[in-house]
């Protein structure tokens, strides 16, 4: 599993690199949506955002 700090160095060194995604992730033996996933976190990180998850529920019964 990759932390937090690694995904963040893997960002860096993927935009440093001046490489494809593609040609990136077979150069480093890493799958796609790994290194998209990254990215989109990288970008949570540098702007202070927390994700978080809620249950929502459209419709459904009313429990009165």
């Amino acid at each position: 599993m990759v932390t937090e700090r690694e995904g963040v160095l893997l960002v860096k060194k993927f935009t440093e690199s001046k490489l494809s995604g593609r040609k990136f992730c077979l150069k480093n033996g890493i799958k796609r949506s790994t290194l998209r996933y990254w990215i989109e976190r990288a970008d949570e990180l540098a702007y202070g955002k927390d994700v978080n998850f809620f249950e929502l529920v459209l419709g459904g019964e009313n429990k009165c």
